[in-house]
């Protein structure tokens, strides 16, 4: 091995020793964050009321989709005795009224989306401030959501879900 090589190995093994001694203090931990909030009684009433306003949302929809659907199949029954203009005209203003509730459905998303958020807000935050304490207490460096860090797989130890929930 040349000079140079062995330089850099020498350079490299340097710089990476303090690293690997810090490495072994540190501490991680993992937790189940929709566990937590989707099993204590504030995210019960969470779920309780998101699903009402789903259906409250929803009532309507079923009606016109309803009402929508006898429209188009009666259509297609004329069809074949219609005049060629009456059957663009009632094709058309179809095509609008399938639009206009495609849209109207997308808005009732967005609106039960944005209550969504508005009802998990103060959950999450309540979360994050019982994990902080956990991680106080326990030493831990960094803290990761089981669900969303793509773990694979974890030690079991470094599972904090059951210490976070009874801080929660």
């Amino acid at each position: 091995m040349s000079k140079v090589g062995v330089g850099l190995l020498l350079s490299a093994a340097l710089v990476l020793t303090p690293m690997l001694g810090a490495a072994a203090d540190f501490k991680v931990g993992v937790v189940d964050g929709m566990d937590v909030v989707s099993k204590s009684s504030d995210g019960r009433r969470v779920q309780d009321s998101i699903k009402r306003k789903s259906e409250e949302l929803g009532r309507p929809f079923a009606q016109k989709r309803a009402d929508l659907a006898k429209e188009v199949e009666e259509f297609q029954k004329q069809a074949s005795v219609m005049k060629e203009e009456a059957r663009k005209r009632k094709a058309e203003e179809l095509e609008k009224k399938m639009q206009d509730f495609q849209r109207q459905g997308g808005d009732a998303e967005k609106q039960l989306q944005q209550f969504q958020e508005k009802e998990l807000a103060p959950l999450f935050q309540k979360l994050e401030s019982a994990v902080k304490t956990v991680a106080t207490e326990n030493k831990l460096d960094m803290v990761l959501d089981k669900r969303n860090a793509g773990l694979l797989f974890m030690d079991p130890k470094l599972d904090i879900t059951e210490k976070v929930r009874s801080k929660f």
